[in-house]
């Protein structure tokens, strides 16, 4: 269930985790990343050697039956 954070500026849904950065990561494709020091997420392609970016998150699809 999504809801703000304590400081109210953030939406966030606590069931939803980052997942860490590893050999099985997907590479080159579009990708929600973020650095876990930084806080900041973006989308965006990780990339062979890429060190950064900590973790990452797929994008998220529609429900096919929205409408």
């Amino acid at each position: 269930m999504t809801h703000l954070n304590a400081d109210q500026t953030v939406a966030i849904d606590p069931a939803t985790k980052w997942i860490p950065i590893n050999a099985l990561t997907p590479r080159g494709v579009k990708l929600q990343l973020i650095n876990k020091a930084a806080g900041v997420a973006l989308y965006g392609a990780l990339l062979p050697g890429d060190t950064f970016f900590t973790h990452y998150y797929p994008v998220p699809t529609f429900d096919k039956d929205e409408k």
